[in-house]
């Protein structure tokens, strides 16, 4: 690849690394550079001087106010007013209203993956965690063989600990299991609106490569989901089989001999098999806390977004005033 195509590539990707992270706060950032992409232009016509924008009222006007809450950063409006200009049957607005969509959903898809673990780190702390375990289980059919309270009394608390570990480990997966099925879900309905652009428009290009970009981004993301599958396999005989196990190092130990927090700690969750007592107090929840984009799914989208040349992912930036008339109808 030579310097200038280099160049183009490192300018887009820069920006596709500030629109998945800047989205919350900022939305979509545009430049003059020729392959930055921004939103099909919305369809101009003198603004009316008043002091609230009037509702949208026909498709075109639904149209636009999609595209300017998506330049917005505000994907669930934008949403909302894309699909009801692509319910109006228009032969004119559909294909661009469906493409925005596409881009709409594919960062609803980020953003969910900003809402928990990575996939890579999480997958790894599973793997951890699990051998973890079963050194500890190890130790305490060593320990309990032996029958030496100094040992006993050792693995006993290394079990302890690996336990803890464990079900922090499988609490993570479980979450970002969450998360990368919902971004899932969001991309397949990306992939799918571009496809449909597709269909109602032979000659978008743009369309075309999006596609293809969204899906080598699920195909990454899928084997995310699959990794975290395979690290997680058998955590929860694991944590049975260790806690079997700490119960009868505990049954061996003298209470005056137990490490500090050895009363319970460990079984916590075993007395609670119908949840928590009453008079208990429930911990804060991190649902819907939003968190950074990770490292290492900046990387793999990026990469995703990788394509040779000038190829890229365009929202429409040269197209103008108002969408093209199609020669066929749309259905």
């Amino acid at each position: 690849m030579n310097t200038s195509a280099k160049m183009k590539q490192n300018a887009w990707c820069g920006w596709f690394i500030t629109l998945l992270v800047g989205m919350a706060s900022g939305g979509f950032i545009a430049t003059a550079n020729p392959v930055t992409p921004v939103a099909k232009t919305p369809e101009t016509k003198p603004a009316a001087q008043t002091s609230e924008p009037a509702a949208p009222a026909t498709p075109r006007d639904f149209f636009n106010a999609g595209t300017q809450k998506l330049l917005a950063g505000k994907l669930r409006e934008a949403e909302a007013y894309l699909e009801s200009a692509l319910a109006s049957q228009s032969d004119r607005i559909q294909p661009p209203a469906l493409y925005n969509l596409g881009h709409v959903r594919f960062a609803q898809g980020a953003e969910e993956l900003k809402k928990g673990p990575a996939g890579k780190p999480t997958a790894e702390r599973a793997r951890n965690a699990g051998h973890a375990a079963d050194d500890a289980s190890r130790a305490a059919d060593e320990a309990l063989a032996s029958n030496e309270l100094d040992k006993m009394i050792t693995s006993y608390i290394q079990g302890r600990g690996a336990r803890k570990e464990l079900k922090a480990a499988m609490k993570a997966v479980k979450r970002a299991m969450e998360t990368h099925g919902s971004a899932l879900n969001k991309w397949q309905r990306s992939d799918g609106d571009f496809k449909g652009t597709v269909e109602m428009k032979r000659q978008d290009r743009d369309a075309q490569q999006n596609a293809e970009t969204v899906e080598r981004c699920i195909a990454r993301l899928v084997d995310s989901i699959r990794e975290m599958e395979s690290s997680a396999s058998g955590m929860g005989d694991k944590d049975k089989e260790l806690g079997e196990k700490l119960k009868q190092l505990k049954g061996k130990i003298p209470a005056a001999d137990m490490p500090p927090g050895g009363a319970g700690d460990d079984e916590e969750e075993d007395d609670k098999p119908n949840g928590p007592k009453e008079g208990d107090k429930e911990g804060p929840t991190k649902d819907g806390q939003e968190m950074p984009i990770s490292p290492e799914q900046a990387s793999w989208l990026l990469d995703g977004f990788k394509l040779d040349g000038d190829k890229r992912l365009p929202m429409g930036q040269n197209d103008t005033a108002e969408p093209k008339a199609r020669n066929r109808p749309t259905w």
